[in-house]
């Protein structure tokens, strides 16, 4: 045996420990309704993790603990033990006993153990998961699930097949398979967009940088000339300070003297003023004083006139209020007397009524005694119909199953015959499937392979077609890069021409005589020196510096023409360097040592120029040594004489003599320009040949992918065609597959009918005999039975209650007529007491008034006599008030005309003050326009230059300069701006608009995502490896899970078939597939034809009927699929007797592999038993429990 012992302390009604052993195969729980039986079933389920309050009946954990009653208090925790003998390891655990506990606390919480040791939830399903048992809804079948194995649809019907087949293992692995491939999927989906995402953003990203870095070389040059431009404005705007500021300070003076008159004569007028206020103030409270003594003489008046007419109304309510009093005294004696009255004819009512009172009860009495005899005389007679009554019903059941049963034999005999010739004809139609079937599947094998060659050539045409469309994307894109590229290239070009023709870059006196070249005016001059010179980029830097103030000399042919050049550089007031050829006197080259490190070579070896300029590059370059940093440069003067010079590649210019030229080196812009044309042009011509190549090429490819696509549609086609055929074999292959499996399974089902049938005759005759025999002996119960009707009958007639009941009405309505008369006179009593009581509460009421008005006639007297001394003095203030306002008022008036002539001289003043302060003003204004003028010139500085050193002059103060001396460019100072210089900075803003926003990381974001680029485009290659693993898992998956299902469908409907009729005593049932060509998906139906039926639905079948299919169905499935144990929870309820003894028989059957735990009301089913337990309900509500062994009983009896 697996399960050994079941302990419960606290749970649900077993508030106690309880024990219960299962040593034996069957063991029974019986008792009453509402012992606590069926909460032994509920605690298998919840020690074994049952998460589902609704099938443990409760709604949360609380309700798992004892609730306490009257006599009992609660539990403070439930606790389940469950114990398995685990000798045969068919738990995977190293114990030969397992123990399994469960707690639950007040407080929700849930603890777990095995063996004493604390785990999860989670542990213990994996635990039982592995043994089956957490699988299986038919370890614990209660009346519920018995109903629900009929009342399921077939699609939920076949969870009981496959926990049985035991395939969960496979269908938890193809779920998580599922999501697997789900995820996947989505993984997929993700990194196609993520992709097609990237792709756009990368050629954007691409496209961005490119012109980033166009943007950043115009912006250089744009910088440059604002330069000039912001020096020449700076010195205006200074000037115009400077002036706004001499004006302000005169206006400032001016205003300052209007102010000082202006305040000597507010300063006279404000002492006239308070004068004339303090005159006014007196004469305001005077007349304040006099008012206020006015007013007060009226009130007093008033208040006596108030007095006199209150004491007269005093008088007038005295006299009242005592003829009033008088009445209500009067009134008060009268209700006294009949208030005494009515008190007298309650007290004789209240005796009538309690005596009629008295008198009913007693005829109550009476009447209940002789109901009680006539109550059991119709008892006993009840009793009596009713077993009549069932012993006809049994003697009728009897007598139509014999009828039916000899119908059913004759009709059973017909069909004999029949079934016979069916299964003759049901083996010629197998035999014929067979053939159809074989020829199906030959059929469907050549579709199959046409159907797989049509889709890969299809598949690779398809890839072909994805190969040049990527080629044809990529050849768009290098075609739009180039053409961006040109565009770019051309505008760079057409900058580099502008600033050569306006002459941008060079120095001012350079600038002046190449002017003068151009217009005619200089003749001889070749151009500037450094338009002439070609030098490597690397080198530019260090050329520049070394040639100093001689990079832009203008070269003449003849040193006649200089005189010319002078006269043009004094007229402009500027300086320019001159270089005649014919008669520059170049000395002789310095030669350096070998093998010197860090020594490029002589500066003017490494210039390319025309050989006529030959002179001027070595008089200039032929005395300098190009050197790759400082650390070469003592080396390499070493030795030389005091003219040499060596220039680093950075800039820095090192003499023989020891001087040193360093910081901001040479402007290399005028050098490199050539260079810059030379390669622009260059790049222009190459990007223009790739662009006509790639439009070509493009089009070689666009008429390519026409080709293919067309060649693709007819591909698609003949896939179309494969395909309907394959589908077409694969119809007629599951068409043949169903009618040979029909065949073959209506050839089996004919035999066992045939079988069946057989047997049920054999049966139906006995019961016939069997019942007849019955019949008799009913009927002489029948007989005994009518006789005592008769007699009870005959005694329940001599009993009479009419006299009795006629008693008891009389002295009701007795009882009644007193009651009513009672609260009558009862309500009469109480309204003569109210009105007594209200007259006395008058005359009260009536006394204290006339106390009150006598008290306040004495107040109002006093308060006359004050108020007549109070006018007198009042009268005698009013007289010297008056006497003191006369004068006053006399010097007010003087007061007021000196301060009218005061005030006509300061309004002359305040005009002239008006317009000294708006003339101030405007000079204010005009000073601050120039000051936000200045500002505004700084930050437009700041914002187009950047940082910058700014020169203020002597009269205008700036902010402290930063400590940042030697490393930001000053702005210069520029006393006139070169012509056309305003065109040229328009033009190069213009086109930093063409360029449009730049993104300044664009570089660095297109190597970041290109990286994440190629990373995706991995992760995509490896998921689809994934999604084609995990799909060929689950249809590995799946080909397990059919042929389980299969193998046990196949068993449990063989089984199912034997124990119905066995079950049923006769009939057939059989379990059909809803789709025999899907067993992954198809739900079982039940077919059931009981003994002497026709087939019906399960629906017409009865409570017993249904109950014993379900047993029949739970019992084969126990029987092909056996679980270690099964708790039977009153499966038996709707059986009748003679059902219960073959369930019982069945079940004792299945003993052999499934231990059985049953509850059950049925003394037939506990029968089976070799163990009972006896469940019963104490007072304190908590459920005890008995035990009995059946084997020990009977030793005790022999």
């Amino acid at each position: 045996m697996r399960l050994k012992s079941l302990e419960l302390n606290g749970f649900k009604t077993f508030a106690t420990k309880s024990v219960f052993e299962f040593d034996e195969k069957v063991t029974a729980i019986v008792g009453p309704n509402g012992s606590g039986k069926s909460n032994i079933a509920d605690a298998v389920r919840w020690v074994l993790g049952e998460q589902s309050y609704k099938l443990l009946r409760g709604r949360k954990t609380v309700d798992m603990i004892f609730s306490g009653s009257d006599e009992r208090s609660r539990a403070g925790m439930a606790s389940v033990t469950i114990v398995f003998d685990n000798s045969e390891e068919w738990l995977p655990i190293d114990f030969s006993e397992v123990s399994i506990t469960r707690r639950a606390y007040r407080d929700g919480q849930n603890e777990y153990f095995v063996n004493g040791q604390k785990i999860l939830l989670r542990d213990v399903n994996e635990l039982l998961g592995q043994s089956g048992l957490s699988e299986r809804t038919y370890t614990i079948i209660g009346q519920g699930l018995v109903d629900a194995a009929l009342a399921l649809n077939a699609e939920e019907r076949r969870s009981l097949f496959e926990e049985a087949a035991g395939i969960g293992l496979y269908q938890s692995r193809r779920a998580e398979a599922e999501k697997r491939l789900e995820k996947t999927r989505r993984n997929l989906d993700r990194v196609d967009d993520i992709i097609a995402e990237l792709e756009p953003r990368l050629r954007s990203l691409k496209r961005q940088a490119q012109r980033a870095e166009k943007y950043n070389q115009v912006k250089a040059d744009l910088e440059m000339l604002m330069r000039e431009w912001y020096g020449f404005h700076w010195s205006r705007v200074q000037g115009e300070l400077s002036a706004a500021r001499a004006i302000e300070e005169n206006q400032r003076q001016q205003l300052a003297q209007s102010r000082a008159n202006q305040a000597s004569l507010d300063q006279s007028l404000s002492e006239f003023q308070i004068n004339a206020q303090g005159l006014r103030a007196r004469l305001n409270s005077w007349h304040r004083q006099l008012s206020q003594h006015h007013a007060k003489r009226e009130h007093i008046s008033r208040d006596l006139a108030v007095s006199d007419e209150r004491l007269r109304s005093l008088k007038i309510q005295s006299q009242g209020i005592a003829t009033e009093r008088a009445r209500a005294e009067e009134q008060a004696s009268s209700h006294q007397e009949r208030l005494e009255t009515a008190e007298s004819e309650v007290q004789r009512l209240e005796a009538d009524l309690s005596e009629a009172h008295s008198r009913a009860e007693e005829a109550r009495q009476s009447l209940r005694e002789r109901q009680r005899e006539q109550n059991i005389a119709q008892q006993k007679l009840s009793q009596a119909q009713k077993q009549r009554s069932q012993l006809e019903d049994q003697r009728y059941r009897l007598r139509a199953r014999s009828e039916e049963s000899q119908t059913r034999i004759e009709h059973q005999n017909q069909a004999l015959t029949k079934i016979d010739q069916k299964i003759a004809q049901a083996e010629t139609n197998a035999q014929q499937a067979q053939e159809k079937l074989t020829e199906a599947k030959k059929n469907r094998e050549q579709a199959l392979i046409k159907h797989q060659g049509a889709e890969k050539t299809l598949e690779e045409h398809r890839q072909k077609i994805t190969t040049v469309e990527k080629h044809r994307q990529t050849l768009r894109e290098k075609l739009s890069d180039t053409k961006t590229d040109i565009s770019q290239l051309q505008a760079e070009l057409r900058v580099l021409e502008q600033a050569e023709k306006k002459l941008t870059g060079y120095a001012s006196g350079a600038r002046t005589l190449l002017k003068g070249a151009r217009a005619g005016k200089l003749l001889g001059a070749m151009g500037a020196l450094s338009s002439y010179l070609e030098v490597e980029e690397i080198y530019e830097t260090a050329i520049a510096a070394a040639l100093g103030e001689y990079l832009d000399a203008v070269v003449l042919e003849k040193a006649e023409n200089s005189e010319s050049a002078l006269e043009i550089l004094l007229h402009e007031a500027t300086r320019g360097a001159l270089l005649p050829l014919n008669a520059l006197v170049p000395p002789e080259p310095i030669k350096a040592k070998e093998n010197i490190p860090g020594l490029l070579g002589l500066a003017s070896n490494l210039v390319q120029s025309p050989p006529k300029l030959h002179p001027a590059v070595d008089l200039l370059l032929g005395q300098v040594f190009v050197v790759r940093d400082r650390e070469s440069v003592r080396r390499t003067l070493a030795g030389q004489p005091a003219g040499a010079k060596a220039v680093t590649l950075q800039g820095e210019v090192f003499y023989a003599t020891g001087q040193i030229f360093a910081g901001q080196g040479g402007e290399p812009s005028t050098l490199s320009r050539s260079r810059q044309l030379r390669d622009a042009q260059e790049k222009l011509s190459k990007a223009q040949e790739r662009a006509k190549k790639l439009q070509q090429e493009l089009a070689r490819v666009d008429i390519g992918l026409e080709q293919l696509r067309a060649q693709g549609e007819e591909l698609l086609q003949a896939l179309t065609t494969a395909r309907k055929g394959e589908n077409s074999a694969e119809d007629a292959l599951n068409q043949a597959a169903l009618a040979h499996d029909k065949a073959r399974q209506q050839a089996a089902w004919e035999r066992s009918q045939r079988q069946n049938l057989r047997e049920e005759i054999t049966s139906g005759e006995t019961a016939i005999a069997q019942n007849q025999e019955k019949i008799r002996q009913i009927e002489a119960k029948i007989a005994q039975s009518q006789e005592l009707v008769r007699e009870l009958n005959n005694a329940l007639g001599s009993i009479s209650l009419q006299e009795k009941r006629r008693q008891v009405s009389h002295w009701d309505t007795q009882a009644a007529v007193a009651k009513r008369a009672l609260a009558g006179v009862e309500e009469r009593r109480d309204e003569r007491w109210e009105a007594w009581r209200e007259a006395q509460k008058r005359a009260e009421a009536l006394t204290r008034q006339q106390k009150a008005l006598a008290e306040e006639k004495d107040a109002l007297h006093a308060k006359k006599e004050i108020l007549q001394k109070q006018e007198a003095e009042i009268a005698g203030e009013i007289k010297t008030v008056r006497e003191l306002i006369a004068p006053t008022e006399a010097a007010l008036a003087e007061a007021e005309e000196q301060q009218k002539n005061l005030r006509i001289s300061e309004a002359e003043a305040r005009k002239e003050l008006n317009l000294a302060e708006r003339r101030y003003v405007q000079a204010q204004l005009a000073l601050t326009r120039a000051k936000e003028n200045l500002e505004t010139m700084q930050e437009r500085i700041k914002e187009d230059i950047g940082l910058v050193e700014l020169t203020y002059e002597a009269d205008v103060s700036g902010p402290k300069p930063l400590p940042l001396e030697g490393w930001v460019e000053k702005l210069p100072v520029v006393e006139e701006i070169s012509e056309g210089l305003g065109d040229t900075i328009r033009e190069q803003r213009a086109q930093l608009r063409r360029l449009g926003a730049i993104n300044p990381e664009a570089q660095t974001e297109y190597h970041e995502v290109t990286h994440r680029f190629e990373f995706m485009t991995e992760q995509l290659s490896d998921l689809r490896k994934a999604e084609a693993d995990i799909k060929e898992v689950i249809a590995e998956l799946e080909l397990l899970t059919e042929r389980d299902f299969r193998k046990t469908f196949d068993a449990v409907a063989s089984e199912f078939r034997a124990i119905f009729t066995r079950l049923f005593g006769g009939g057939e049932a059989k379990l059909v597939l809803t789709d025999p060509s899907d067993l992954t998906r198809s739900g079982v139906d039940i077919e059931a034809r009981l003994p002497g039926r026709r087939s019906q639905g399960l629906s017409l079948l009865s409570g017993g009927e249904r109950s014993l299919t379900a047993a029949a169905l739970i019992f084969a499935i126990l029987k092909v699929s056996p679980t270690p144990f099964c708790v039977l929870d009153e499966v038996d309820a709707m059986l009748d007797e003679a059902n219960v003894a073959r369930y019982r028989d069945l079940m004792r059957e299945l003993s052999a592999d499934t231990q059985f735990i049953v509850i059950t009301h049925n003394r037939n089913t506990v029968q089976a038993a070799d163990v009972i337990y006896g469940i019963t309900m104490a007072q304190d509500s908590t459920s005890q429990t008995l035990s009995l062994k059946l084997d020990e009983v009977a030793d005790v009896i022999e």
